[in-house]
C-alpha cells in the first residue's frame, strides 16, 4: 500500500475509533444520570410519609414509583447501548410523569396550607430532589439529541498530495549546434534534429 493511502486509512481509523469513543462515553452518561434519577425517585417515595395526611398521599407514592421504574428502564436500555428512539420515547415519559408528580407536589402544599390536609416536618428536601431530577432531565436530553444529530454536519476532511517539482534542466549547445540536455534525456533541436544521450554516448539524428 502506498504511503499516501496508508496515511489515508489510518487517519479513517482513528476518525472511526474516536467517534466510538464519543458515542460509548455519551451511552455512559445517560446511563449514569437515569441511575441517579432512579436513586432519587427511590428518596422522594420515602419522602411521601410527610403527605400520609393529605388526600394525594397515595397518588404521590404512585407516581414517585412510576417515575423510579421509568428511570430503570432507561437505565437498562443505555446500558445495553440500546436503541435512541427507544430511550427517547422513555425519556419523553419519564418527563412527562416528572412535571405531573411535581404539580401534585405543589397541590398538596398549597392545599394543606388551606387546611386541606396536614403535612408533617420539613419538605424542602423534596423540592431540592424534585429540581436536581429536573437538572439530570435537561441533560438526558442534550444527550439523547447528540445521539441523534446526523453525521452529515461533520466537515469532510480532504488530504492532498505535495506537489512533485521536475529537477532543473541544463541546456548546452552540442558542436552541431543542436542542444541537449545532461541528463540524459531526449531534447529537440531548434527545427535541426534531436540528439539523445549525453557526454561521450550521445548522438544526433538530423533531418
Amino acid at each position: 500500500m502506498a504511503p499516501f493511502h496508508r496515511t489515508f486509512a489510518a487517519l479513517g481509523l482513528l476518525i472511526t475509533l474516536t467517534s466510538g469513543a464519543a458515542l460509548a462515553d455519551t451511552y455512559r452518561h445517560i446511563d449514569d444520570l437515569a441511575k441517579d434519577i432512579e436513586r432519587k425517585a427511590r428518596e422522594i417515595e420515602r419522602e411521601a410519609r410527610h403527605y400520609r395526611h393529605t388526600p394525594e398521599y397515595r397518588h404521590l407514592v404512585e407516581d414517585s414509583r412510576d417515575m423510579r421504574k421509568l428511570a430503570d428502564h432507561l437505565h437498562d436500555v443505555a446500558h445495553d447501548h440500546g436503541s435512541v428512539d427507544h430511550m427517547d420515547s422513555d425519556l419523553h415519559q419519564l418527563d412527562a410523569k416528572f412535571h405531573h408528580l411535581e404539580s401534585v407536589f405543589d397541590r398538596v402544599e398549597q392545599g394543606a396550607a388551606y387546611g386541606h390536609g396536614h403535612v408533617h416536618g420539613e419538605t424542602s428536601h423534596v423540592k431540592q430532589l424534585l429540581n436536581s431530577i429536573e437538572d439530570s432531565i435537561h441533560h438526558l436530553q442534550e444527550d439523547l439529541h447528540a445521539l441523534q444529530a446526523p453525521v452529515v454536519h461533520q466537515r469532510p476532511i480532504v488530504i492532498s498530495r505535495p506537489p512533485i517539482s521536475a529537477p532543473p534542466q541544463f541546456n548546452r549547445w552540442n558542436d552541431h549546434g543542436a542542444h541537449y540536455g545532461n541528463h540524459g534525456g531526449a531534447n529537440y533541436g531548434a527545427g535541426r534534429g534531436i540528439t539523445i544521450g549525453g557526454g561521450s554516448s550521445r548522438f544526433t539524428i538530423r533531418w
